[in-house]
């Protein structure tokens, strides 16, 4: 039942985290029909284009809220720093290492944020957030251990390119909390998932891609599971809970996103898990409850 705003800021937080997870296993799926990344980044865009203009004409008709230049412009680059460069890197990373190695990777942002916002916004930090956090990241490090022993080519350098979504994803997560609380969480929303939709459009036209209409039907309709479902739908959940909560207590929150990865990865992909997967879980799933 929820309480008090704080326990709606975290349901909307671990709903949308969960929602975000569930997409790497998803993409591991299109990736291995053959579809490839800079297509599926490019069709997910397209997709979610014409809800996000919809939405954010709806919000401008309803709330006549007037938005600095400033404000939009560091919006729009948070967007496609966030939804842009570092999905690309995200699904990039992919290509390499496992879908559950990659959402414990992804996890690092919330140190990030707290420090980001440390810094930025003099957000203070308490020592069970520490806790909670040096746990979880001990929990990711045994995951790393654990994945390291079956091998794989390339695991450093896809746990390297998730390192730095992560560490650009921190940034979109403090820039949320600034910016939302001044322009509304939905308008933040659409002003930078538009941001990314047309830099992203800019990179595929400038790289070119295969021909996106001569697609299979699995790759679309998987593409459009990703747009709605992984995409459009937790970005408006998160940036409310992120106005309601703020950055860091959302960044640790977001230790949810893991588990349910690592459960779908290894029931639809058969990735391997040991007992030290199970050992890493349980002490992200231990920081959690440290977390008030």
């Amino acid at each position: 039942m929820i309480h008090t705003p704080q326990h709606k800021g975290i349901l909307f937080v671990v709903l949308g985290t969960i929602l975000f997870s569930s997409k790497a296993v998803i993409v591991k799926i299109l990736f291995s029909i053959g579809l490839g990344p800079l297509e599926l980044q490019a069709l997910r865009m397209l997709m979610i284009l014409p809800f996000y203009l919809a939405v954010l004409g709806w919000i401008w008709y309803k709330e006549n809220l007037s938005v600095t230049l400033k404000d939009t412009v560091w919006t729009l680059l948070a967007g496609i720093a966030c939804y842009h460069v570092a999905s690309f890197l995200d699904l990039q990373g992919l290509l390499y290492i496992s879908a559950g190695l990659e959402r414990m990777i992804l996890f690092c942002y919330p140190a990030i944020s707290m420090l980001l916002a440390w810094v930025l916004l003099k957000e203070p930090v308490t020592k069970r957030m520490w806790v909670s956090l040096i746990l979880a990241y001990l929990g990711v490090v045994l995951f790393f251990y654990g994945d390291a022993s079956f091998g794989g080519e390339n695991l450093l350098l896809g746990s390297f390119l998730i390192f730095i979504a992560s560490i650009l994803t921190a940034w979109f997560m403090v820039a949320n909390q600034i910016y939302s609380r001044r322009m509304g969480s939905q308008r933040f929303t659409c002003i930078a998932m538009l941001g990314a939709v047309f830099s992203l459009l800019l990179h595929v036209s400038i790289q070119g891609t295969e021909d996106l209409t001569a697609l299979t039907l699995p790759m679309y309709s998987g593409a459009l599971v990703i747009a709605v479902f992984c995409t459009l739908i937790p970005t408006f959940l998160l940036s409310a809970g992120v106005k309601i909560i703020g950055a860091s207590k959302a960044g640790i929150v977001g230790a949810i996103g893991p588990l349910g990865t690592i459960i779908l990865s290894n029931y639809l992909l058969d990735e391997p898990l040991s007992l030290i997967h199970f050992a890493g879980l349980g002490l992200v799933i231990l920081g959690m409850r440290f977390l008030k």
